[in-house]
């Protein structure tokens, strides 16, 4: 009896004595404390917050590492997770009368008792990876983390993870190991904002999207602070092991950050320090916008091409989750032409397709992804060189059809559905026109201002036709 009392003495003096000599964490209560960082994270993350200086960082990175990016085309993200069990869209799903997904079986914290369900038997990321690669993907992003704070790896941070529910299971590991194998480039997702984490600002209040908005004003100033800077240090905590565990990080995907009252989210500070463990590494612009390499709007096109590095994120289900078979939405996945079509708008606008489908919670993809880059790598065997590594179109108004090209070379894609014949808004001649696909010439004649290519009924093919145009 009294050694426990003598070492619950020793414990309650070295949490008191390191919080006090921080001069920013108070002492912890119970819930939090799985949520407590060592004293050398705390010491990184106290660097950060209190850094008087701005660095200056240059965006896009010119690390030559970095870059691949702008024509790295076509990329696999993955949401996967617990959400996956029940086939719910990711972390919003709990939030009562959310308009995206709400399943009130699962509402608030009810939602957790999924990660006593999730443990993926059939992982297999290297068949996922070799499917991306044989469909023109360069590149791939796993969630580590989403909103709902669990993660796919045994950190040492917080109680949601791997480390509580699969034994320290890294699932990690084997997608790392799987983009090397079959030569994509390697991305995390995470996210920095997480429910999981007590006393988190929700951004809807109570989990209740009613409440959205009307979470009341902060009163205790100081205390809010303290909560806020305890939080900043678990996620660099995170953040590190992710950094430092896997070797080298190609992308690192957040997806936003938010604490009630704080304006300053130290987003300088965090991606220089990052850049100085993955020197190469390239960074989307969700943990402080501006702040970034790349801009990810997501579902929408833009309105135009943006300037800069830039991708389009969009799920080709009904949600970014796990998607199960249901009878009664056989049409829930895109079909080959409509990804090919997304695909191609991108790629004429110089931007890159980071297309999402969630894996299944026993590890398995769905077979509508595998029909779906069995479709694409046929496709790419005879016009791959069309999206492949190329630049955007010189100029939209040149053609009444999308353009991708290569130095003195355009290819012109005429998608499924379009009996029009095709116009080059210019009177100068090419050397040749040559529909990619067979090889044979196609016939061009003048009219007026315009040079008009005919491709008749039975030259067409199931998926995008590629004219491929060579200037002089």
């Amino acid at each position: 009896m009294y050694k426990k009392m003598l070492f619950s003495f020793f414990i309650v003096g070295f949490l008191f004595c390191h919080s006090f000599a921080q001069n920013h964490v108070p002492i912890i209560s119970a819930d939090e404390y799985p949520y407590q960082v060592d004293a050398e994270t705390w010491a990184l993350a106290s660097k950060l917050l209190d850094s008087q200086e701005t660095p200056e960082l240059v965006f896009p990175n010119p690390h030559p590492d970095a870059q691949w990016f702008p024509k790295a085309g076509f990329g696999l993200f993955m949401h996967w997770g617990i959400h996956s069990v029940a086939s719910l869209q990711p972390s919003w799903a709990m939030i009562k009368d959310y308009p995206y997904g709400y399943v009130p079986q699962y509402e608030g914290k009810k939602y957790y008792s999924l990660a006593k369900e999730f443990n993926p038997q059939h992982y297999d990321p290297d068949k996922w990876i070799k499917a991306a690669k044989s469909a023109g993907m360069t590149y791939a992003v796993l969630t580590t983390k989403h909103h709902d704070g669990y993660a796919l790896w045994s950190t040492k941070y917080g109680n949601m993870s791997t480390r509580q529910y699969m034994n320290g299971r890294d699932l990690l590991r084997p997608y790392v190991d799987a983009c090397r194998r079959n030569g994509l480039k390697v991305g995390f997702y995470f996210s920095p904002r997480d429910w999981h984490f007590p006393g988190y600002p929700v951004s809807d209040y109570k989990f209740d999207h009613n409440l959205r908005g009307k979470r009341p004003p902060v009163t205790d100033h100081k205390k809010n602070r303290q909560k806020w800077e305890k939080f900043f240090a678990y996620t660099i905590g995170q953040l590190y092991e992710l950094l430092t565990r896997y070797g080298k990080i190609d992308v690192l995907w957040f997806d936003g950050i938010g604490w009630q009252e704080i304006k300053d989210f130290r987003g300088a500070q965090v991606y220089t320090w990052i850049r100085s463990l993955q020197p190469g590494i390239v960074i989307n612009s969700r943990w402080e916008r501006p702040l970034g390499d790349f801009q990810t709007p997501e579902w929408h096109l833009p309105d135009g091409p943006p300037k800069g590095w830039w991708e389009n994120c969009i799920s080709i289900s009904n949600h970014w989750g796990y998607s199960a078979p249901d009878p009664e939405c056989k049409d829930s996945f895109w079909t080959t032409e409509k990804v090919l079509e997304r695909l191609i708008r991108i790629r004429s606008w110089g931007g890159n397709f980071l297309m999402n489908i969630g894996p299944a919670p026993d590890g398995t993809m769905p077979p509508q992804f595998y029909n779906l880059t069995d479709d694409l790598s046929d496709w790419l065997s005879h016009s791959g060189e069309a999206l492949l590594d190329v630049s955007p179109s010189p100029n939209e108004a040149m053609s009444n059809v999308m353009i991708t090209s290569r130095e003195k070379i355009w290819y012109l894609h005429v998608l499924p559905g379009n009996q029009s014949l095709i116009e080059l808004n210019t009177t100068e001649k090419p050397a040749s026109v040559k529909l990619l696909r067979t090889g044979e010439d196609l016939p061009i004649r003048i009219s007026g201002n315009k040079q008009i290519i005919t491709l008749s009924a039975d030259q067409r093919g199931r998926f995008d036709d590629v004219i491929i145009v060579r200037w002089q």
